[in-house]
């Protein structure tokens, strides 16, 4: 079964996510241990920022139960301070999470989850977790409540469930036959689809996120711009987007003359 579009999207994803049962059901294959038995509705693109002045959050999908608070986000690129990024959305987490006047031993505990279609640490690992643990002694945990996860798409062997594993490859774009929970992300994905006006978000989405891409801005060059514009086309049109629509988004969005979108249609 392959992905007519990929759920490494970040438009897709929060899209699926927004749904709280497949939601509750990723967090309890990422966290086992844990009894997932009721989420609250996540919400997505969660923006904190306490101060204009002040660097500010936007969260992919985030939601909280009886256990703690469920951070993920879909990381697409390798960037650098990948793991600054994650201490900086724990602090925000924090500071949304206590009032003023409350105890701290009231604050929930944190889970901040980067799915990542690469591997960030290179060991080959499915999963890193990363707990407040002592120096000295290993088996001292600080017990401040924080859990960091970086999960790696790329990876093989058998060190997590094969449900997870599933999952995961499903993200990366993977044949997965005979389970129920990719089949469910599938279905959803197609029923997403049909719908017409999701489908046309998901055009202008695709096409806010090509125009500011920062690797198409960094090269600033029309060979990437271009390359990136003709990519976009591919996927939008494999959702039947009508064609007259998209030339006319592609046009507006990137400022083209009817020769430049007559060429790049042409190409594609």
């Amino acid at each position: 079964m392959k992905n007519q579009i990929s759920l490494q999207e970040d438009f897709v994803f929060g899209s699926v996510m927004s749904n709280r049962k497949l939601c509750q059901h990723l967090i309890q294959l990422i966290l086992p241990e844990l009894k997932i038995s009721h989420i609250k509705f996540p919400t997505l693109q969660k923006a904190v920022q306490e101060d204009p002045r002040q660097h500010g959050v936007r969260f992919d999908v985030y939601t909280d139960d009886q256990n703690g608070v469920y951070e993920i986000d879909m990381q697409v690129r390798h960037t650098k301070g990948l793991a600054k990024r994650v201490r900086y959305y724990q602090s925000r987490i924090d500071g949304d999470l206590l009032n003023h006047g409350e105890g701290y031993e009231l604050m929930k505990r944190s889970y901040v989850i980067f799915i990542c279609p690469f591997d960030p640490y290179g060991k080959g690992l499915h999963k890193y977790e990363f707990r407040n643990l002592c120096v000295h002694d290993h088996k001292i945990e600080m017990m401040d409540g924080r859990t960091a996860i970086f999960l790696n798409t790329k990876r093989i062997a058998n060190d997590v469930s094969k449900a997870l594993q599933n999952f995961l490859h499903y993200v990366d774009n993977k044949e997965v036959e005979n389970d129920q929970y990719v089949d469910e992300l599938h279905d959803y994905i197609q029923q997403l689809c049909q719908n017409t006006k999701w489908r046309h978000d998901y055009m202008d989405n695709k096409t806010h996120m090509m125009f500011h891409d920062e690797d198409v801005r960094a090269e600033g060059i029309n060979i990437g711009k271009n390359s990136a514009i003709k990519k976009m086309i591919a996927m939008t049109r494999q959702l039947g987007v009508p064609e007259d629509q998209l030339r006319q988004k592609v046009q507006a969005e990137f400022h083209l003359s009817d020769q430049e979108v007559a060429k790049l249609f042409a190409d594609n």
